[in-house]
């Protein structure tokens, strides 16, 4: 019997390796993020998208192709054109956040900005304060797959703001983060009353 469990033991250390290590990335990025969150929005299909730093914009024009209007913010001025439903703000997620009208809502937020826990919890909060009831958020670089991505220049400890919402905040969302590096965290906002929104409990 102890034979066949350290036989068992054995197979299992060279066979079943856990998820994240069937999903290890070449130099650059191997998990395809944008299909993913473009799936989730042609059911979603937001009214209002809002994207928080946006690199080359291939993911935002992506979703704004999906949603009725969307909104961009970088600090970085833009290299290519955004589509007609859209609106660009540039300088820093705060200061979007500070000047943003109290009364508008997002249905599906992509956060994507300075990856520090610090900023990018930041950057949670104020987001989910303009979110609406089962909205979305959805924080990217949340499972880096090993410590090299751990350094400031790519995923940093941004990962740490997923374990955060998971262990501080789940009254009032649900969370599930993704495997597959560099990682993606889905966020639901609940509300604390009901599970179905339509129905009077």
């Amino acid at each position: 019997m102890k034979s066949l469990k350290k036989l068992l033991n054995i197979i299992n250390k060279h066979i079943m390796q856990d998820i994240y290590l069937r999903n290890q990335p070449p130099p650059v990025e191997k998990f395809d993020h944008t299909s993913f969150i473009s799936f989730l929005a042609s059911w979603i299909r937001p009214e209002h998208y809002l994207e928080l730093g946006i690199r080359g914009g291939e993911n935002f024009i992506k979703i704004s192709e999906l949603s009725t209007k969307s909104t961009a913010v970088d600090i970085n001025q833009l290299e290519f054109d955004i589509p007609s439903n859209s609106t660009f703000f540039k300088g820093f997620t705060d200061e979007f956040f500070m000047n943003l009208n109290p009364s508008v809502r997002f249905d599906l937020i992509f956060i994507d900005a300075d990856h520090s826990h610090k900023q990018s919890l930041k950057d949670f909060l104020n987001a989910e304060k303009f979110l609406i009831d089962d909205g979305f958020i959805i924080l990217h670089d949340t499972y880096p797959i090993n410590e090299f991505y751990l350094d400031p220049t790519v995923c940093n400890d941004s990962y740490k703001t997923a374990h955060y919402i998971k262990q501080n905040l789940s009254d009032s969302f649900e969370s599930l983060t993704l495997p597959f590096h560099p990682g993606l965290t889905i966020v639901k906002k609940i509300n604390k009353s009901k599970q179905l929104l339509w129905k009077d409990e």
